[in-house]
């Protein structure tokens, strides 16, 4: 028996560590992490309002190369759903189930495995010229008394802390230059443009086929003005009505400004009257702007604007005398709706 008394020392003694670190171990899961950023409300809003955006700054999402997050129906505002497997974090779904514009936005988590649901919190409050962003967890079930210690040792709530401090800093990094018009490096500007007349050759045409569409109607169209001994008034340009990605299409015209009053039989001639736009200046492949498009349509959304037809591309640089790809200057202008 001597030789039993020993282990079972050891054992009870470990079975009262735990039982202390139990006791004095995480009862929930309810974290509050702060931080401030020189952005109106809306910068920070609009990224959290739409969880695809997430992508841009959680730290689960960017650290995480095995994640794979889906969406079964609409990425934004209340009703919002992801869903996320992971050979590190498991598998769950989110849910928007609350929001205030521009001041508070609630989820709901339910993570494979775990019963009840955790619920994630923003507030956005505008302090100065700055705007406080606190980013809370909390769990509709404390932790069984059993399982308090061994949180504990994992640094449960720790890990959350450490996680939700690197996403905000994250988003700190991305609406603070949005506060100064810089969306993902493109500068957006506000201009003013005169009224513009274009001859055209307007389709609609499959996303996949727009660049044989440039090339088939802007030479050919350039080669109709200088017959009719028109001056063109500008660059070659596109001016998209409607890009429809459901069906992969977009209504679109391939364009020649000229002055106005300028007509060639055949085609028809547009006029758009000055407006307020906003612009960015793209350089690079035409056909690889996306990212300068979605900058704009970021840009709007912060500013709550809307835009009008048709979006105007200018290609300035003739690539034929400019081999260089990334130094090819388009200017995208989308007008603004009145």
């Amino acid at each position: 028996m001597k030789y039993l008394k020993w282990p079972l020392i050891v054992l009870l003694g470990l079975g009262v560590i735990y039982s202390i670190l139990c006791a004095v171990g995480p009862k929930n899961v309810n974290v509050t992490r702060e931080l401030s950023m020189k952005a109106q409300p809306a910068h920070v809003f609009n990224l959290i309002q739409d969880l695809k955006e997430w992508d841009k700054w959680s730290s689960w999402a960017r650290n995480d190369t095995s994640m794979v997050i889906t969406y079964p129906g609409k990425s934004m505002g209340v009703g919002a759903l992801n869903k996320w497997t992971s050979d590190e974090q498991g598998a769950g779904s989110q849910e928007i189930i609350e929001m205030e514009k521009n001041k508070r936005l609630k989820t709901r988590l339910a993570f494979d495995g775990w019963e009840g649901y955790s619920y994630g919190e923003f507030n956005i409050v505008p302090d100065g010229k700055e705007t406080k962003v606190s980013w809370s967890m909390s769990g509709d079930k404390d932790f069984p008394f059993l399982q308090r210690g061994m949180m504990m040792l994992m640094g449960f709530k720790g890990s959350i802390k450490k996680n939700y401090d690197e996403s905000l800093r994250n988003l700190r990094t991305i609406v603070e230059p949005r506060a100064n018009g810089i969306y993902d490096g493109y500068k957006i500007k506000r201009v003013e443009i005169p009224e513009m007349s274009y001859v055209i050759n307007r389709a609609e045409v499959n996303m996949d086929a727009i660049q044989q569409f440039y090339n088939r109607n802007l030479g050919t169209l350039a080669n109709k003005v200088g017959e009719a001994r028109l001056m063109m008034d500008g660059n070659q340009s596109a001016l998209f009505y409607k890009w429809d990605e459901e069906n992969g299409t977009t209504d679109m015209a391939a364009a020649i400004p000229v002055k106005e009053g300028a007509k060639i039989d055949g085609y028809t001639t547009v006029t758009i009257p000055a407006k307020n736009a906003v612009q960015v200046d793209y350089y690079g492949d035409s056909a690889k702007s996306a990212k300068a498009h979605y900058a704009i349509d970021a840009y709007l959304k912060d500013q709550g604007l809307l835009s009008d037809i048709p979006m105007v591309e200018e290609y300035v640089t003739d690539p034929g005398t400019e081999k260089d790809p990334t130094k090819w200057l388009t200017k995208i202008t989308y007008y603004l709706a009145e």
